[in-house]
């Protein structure tokens, strides 16, 4: 935050009024002033140039390799009933690379691809018509089959014997006795 104009609090005894501050507010490192008179006051700051500067293209964040993250790494638990259900470890921002790093990174990754490219292409395409002759020596003709039934499915036969056995009787007579407390 910038303050343009610092204010003053009202003072009762001698009359004067309050005087608002008037600032601008910076959210993510880019402030947008769309006032006139806001703007002449900001480009007179003496903060200007220095501690910030003035774009207009808006898109791009001068400061954003210098910036540092204020989020720390922490872990997250997520609860339900008093039971952890997901546990995610989430760390800091990842460094970040400067503009000429970037380019360099960029352009080695694009020259990597264009010599890969070609090799990926043809043993994609090998493969490809490989499984496409496979395919086609050992599959079988198509076979018309009902919606729901997989090819070839038949239904296991089952054969059960009756096996009949005499159990010897052991009592004749079986008394069931039950006292009652």
């Amino acid at each position: 935050m910038i303050v343009l104009r610092p204010g003053m609090s009202a003072q009762p005894l001698t009359g004067t009024p309050a005087v608002p501050t008037l600032s601008v507010r910076f959210k993510d490192g880019v402030a947008e002033v769309e006032q006139p008179e806001l703007i002449k006051m900001t480009l007179a700051h003496p903060g200007f140039n220095s501690d910030f500067i003035a774009s207009d293209n808006v898109t791009i964040d001068p400061y954003a390799n210098s910036r540092v993250a204020s989020e720390p790494a922490h872990e997250v638990t997520e609860l339900k009933f008093g039971t952890p259900i997901s546990h995610e470890v989430k760390l800091g921002e990842a460094p970040k690379l400067s503009p000429e790093i970037q380019k360099l990174v960029q352009s080695a990754a694009i020259e990597l691809a264009k010599t890969m490219l070609p090799t990926m292409v043809e043993e994609t395409l090998k493969k490809i018509v490989s499984n496409n002759k496979e395919s086609n020596n050992t599959a079988p003709r198509a076979m018309k089959r009902r919606p729901g039934r997989k090819s070839g499915y038949k239904k296991p036969q089952v054969v059960a014997e009756k096996v009949i056995a005499e159990a010897p009787v052991v009592a004749e007579k079986v008394e069931v006795v039950t006292e009652v407390m």
